[in-house]
């Protein structure tokens, strides 16, 4: 359940980081953006269950708790840091 979770809340994402990207600049913008972060949660993805690997057995904790869930909630908290600083220095110049 945590896994669906943590899913819908990178679809939410993705969907508004389009819908952003599309309105302020153009559809290939979005697009790329959109591919970026795409690139970014599958090879974070594979990194964090590499990671967490080493710390949770192949079964999990419990049916809850498992080594998906805790691979995606680590992705999630670093792509949380680095969208954040990413996307924040990205501000449009103002023009006159």
């Amino acid at each position: 359940m945590i896994e669906v979770i943590l899913f819908y809340a990178h679809v939410v994402f993705f969907t508004y980081l389009f819908a952003k990207n599309f309105v302020e600049e153009k559809f290939t913008s979005a697009f790329l953006s959109l591919i970026f972060v795409i690139v970014i949660f599958s090879v974070g993805w594979t990194f964090s269950a590499f990671v967490i690997g080493f710390f949770v057995p192949d079964a999990g904790f419990t049916r809850i708790l498992t080594k998906a869930a805790f691979s995606l909630a680590l992705l999630t908290i670093l792509e949380s840091f680095f969208y954040k600083f990413y996307f924040s220095s990205r501000k449009k110049a103002v023009t006159v």
